[in-house]
């Protein structure tokens, strides 16, 4: 099992900012667990998003629980197989326009590289500390 750890701040303001992007190409499944804050003033909307194209372009995949501002940290687990299809057409957005529900996420295929993205709304001040690690389960001979 690897391990890949996301750190950031989420913004200070009403803007978007992504993280440095962690390469999981080699993973049949990843365990992702966010520990994660609401900043000062407003909500915050923090999403994992990947990419097939080595980085060009990012598309979410797990679009986390809103959090209000100055929520305290909250620690969320979800594991994604790439053996697992997600059958229902469901709205997604790519770079910094959200588009996926708070709350909600995309089984299968997740790509080679995997960053997180979090959007800060109206009335945002400050930001706080976030922290994602992404455990990487090898593939394995069938």
């Amino acid at each position: 099992m690897a391990t890949h750890k996301i750190t950031g701040t989420s913004p200070a303001s009403a803007t978007t900012e992504v993280s440095t992007p962690v390469a999981v190409g080699k993973y049949d499944a990843i365990r992702v667990v966010a520990v994660l804050q609401g900043g000062t003033g407003g909500t915050l909307n923090p999403r994992l998003q990947s990419s097939w194209d080595g980085g060009t372009t990012w598309w979410d995949i797990v679009s986390f629980p809103q959090l209000t501002s100055g929520a305290s940290a909250t620690t969320t687990t979800i594991t994604l197989s790439r053996f697992n299809a997600n059958t229902t057409p469901t709205a997604i957005g790519s770079g910094t326009s959200p588009a996926l529900a708070a709350g909600t996420y995309l089984d299968g295929d997740f790509g080679d590289m995997i960053r997180a993205a979090y959007t800060a709304g109206s009335g945002t001040s400050a930001g706080t500390a976030q922290t994602i690690w992404v455990l990487g389960s090898e593939a394995r001979a069938r």
